[in-house]
């Protein structure tokens, strides 16, 4: 089955209204400065806001399609802007890159394609290997409530008009909770009905594929620290508000881990996010 990672129109479609984690993310690297390596950087939904702002990015996606979708949004930069970006092709298991970044970013659920403990660590251990000394890590994860796990057939119908064929299409998900080698695995489906001009169903749907791995925090800090990194700051949800799991208010947890500098970790402050 295809992944919402083979349309790269789509998924910037689908998307193009989630902007509260490109601000934090964008509030954080300014706080760092230095080199940016947004890994994961999909269609540069976040490494086009980051060149904007004067950074040096480097841009890591596995998938082709995204990255044709980043590169022909890099060329409509201005010069400035294309000198600064770079974009590779790279699994976020096996980062081969050399410590010169002071800020690396894995944004929008990035590290929950890793579905056992020790593709996330090799993830954590690249990422730790490619930051400077005093360097941070930015993360989120997707944690449903209880309620949306035991949440059956199809949910959130909603009707749009397909930006690639301009047909009326009918939009609805649905999942399942499997077990995986190491914890559970949410496992979705994205499906695509189109319809005719009395939105009747119309000829053949598609359905595209995504699989997370649903991890505790607890999981997380103690992966980080196989890995090198230090867990300095963690927030419920992309306001700053604090991560409290289970509270029921919450489905983002949003992480900031540093590898170790020679003097005390520097925490941001919420109220500057």
């Amino acid at each position: 089955m295809r992944s919402p990672f083979d349309d790269g129109e789509l998924y910037d479609w689908e998307y193009r209204r989630r902007r509260a984690d490109v601000q934090f993310y964008r509030t954080l690297a300014d706080e760092r400065d230095g080199p940016v390596l947004d890994i994961g950087c999909g269609t540069g939904r976040l490494m086009l806001p980051l060149l904007r702002d004067g950074h040096v990015v480097v841009g890591a996606d596995r998938a082709p399609a995204m990255l044709d979708r980043a590169a022909a949004r890099v060329r409509r930069l201005g010069i400035a802007g294309r000198r600064r970006a770079l974009l590779m092709r790279a699994d976020l298991r096996a980062l081969p890159l050399a410590p010169r970044f002071a800020f690396a970013v894995a944004a929008f659920h990035t590290v929950q394609h890793c579905e056992t403990d020790a593709d996330l660590l090799r993830f954590f251990r690249g990422a730790e290997a490619a930051l400077v000394p005093g360097g941070w890590l930015a993360f989120d994860t997707f944690a449903p409530e209880k309620r949306f796990l035991d949440r059956r057939g199809r949910s959130g119908q909603t009707r749009f008009r397909d930006p690639r064929t301009g047909r009326p299409t009918m939009y609805s998900e649905s999942h399942r909770v499997e077990t995986g080698p190491d914890g559970p695995i949410l496992a979705m489906t994205f499906h695509y009905q189109p319809l005719d001009t009395r939105d009747r169903p119309q000829g053949r749907g598609r359905n595209l594929s995504l699989r997370h791995r649903l991890v505790q925090p607890a999981e997380i800090q103690s992966l980080l620290v196989r890995a090198g990194l230090a867990l300095v700051a963690t927030w419920g949800g992309f306001d700053g508000r604090p991560l409290v799991p289970g509270d029921g208010q919450t489905e983002q947890h949003v992480y900031l881990a540093q590898r170790p500098p020679a003097q005390r970790p520097d925490v941001p402050s919420p109220q500057r996010l």
